[in-house]
């Protein structure tokens, strides 16, 4: 696990004066594309909704827990989880966006907390040991990024400092999250080496796309008991 420094050449981007509550939050992403649409959370894996394996993975340490939808119908559908779970709806800008880091970017600036960790709902074998390793590394680290099988970083599971992305965000208003992150310093990015340590077979980085991918994720639970 080896941190990266960027934006040598460059003026390094500090932070804010602090303008949030310095609490631990935790989102987790929910889109309407792809399989199952807006309900793509609720796909039963082993008779209980997707979402709350994630949920479950939540650590302790975080007192803002959201649920982020885009529309009425997705608000609609998870309000049941939330109340079960005590996490918040947070409603996004838009109704739809073209791809997650711009939803990410709209998260991280309107979380109320100092540390954020961001979650896709469509990971149901994330680990506790996992997220929370995340969370805490958020406190050294300005954003925490671990690689995924095809060595790509998705910005939808990382963990962020918020107020120097906020900072970012103002100085480089029309830049895309992939081309931000490398003007920040002290940015960590996880090899999937280095993620073996968390889970040797890497279920942690499976995502459910299609119906197919269903018994592999119960079968990869399963094994954990």
């Amino acid at each position: 696990m080896n941190g990266n420094r960027f934006s040598e050449k460059e003026e390094p981007l500090t932070s804010m004066p602090k303008g949030k509550t310095g609490s631990y939050a935790c989102v987790i992403l929910v889109n309407g594309r792809g399989y199952m649409g807006d309900k793509k959370g609720l796909v039963k894996i082993a008779g209980r909704p997707m979402i709350e394996y994630v949920l479950d993975s939540v650590p302790d340490e975080v007192t803002d827990l959201f649920v982020s939808v885009e529309n009425e119908t997705q608000a609609t559908v998870y309000e049941p989880i939330c109340e079960k779970y005590f996490a918040s709806l947070m409603r996004m800008e838009k109704t739809q966006y073209s791809n997650e880091y711009e939803k990410v970017k709209e998260v991280l600036k309107n979380v109320p907390s100092s540390n954020v960790l961001i979650l896709p709902c469509d990971m149901p074998c994330i680990t506790l040991e996992f997220t929370y390793f995340l969370l805490e590394a958020s406190k050294k680290f300005t954003a925490v990024l671990p690689r995924m099988l095809d060595n790509n970083v998705d910005f939808s599971l990382a963990s962020y400092q918020t107020d120097p992305l906020i900072e970012a965000f103002k100085k480089y208003p029309e830049m895309h999250m992939p081309e931000l992150i490398k003007k920040l310093r002290n940015v960590l990015y996880i090899s999937t080496n280095a993620l073996r340590l968390f889970d040797n077979k890497l279920g942690i980085l499976y995502r459910v796309s299609s119906a197919a991918d269903i018994p592999k994720v119960e079968s990869i639970l399963r094994n954990r008991l």
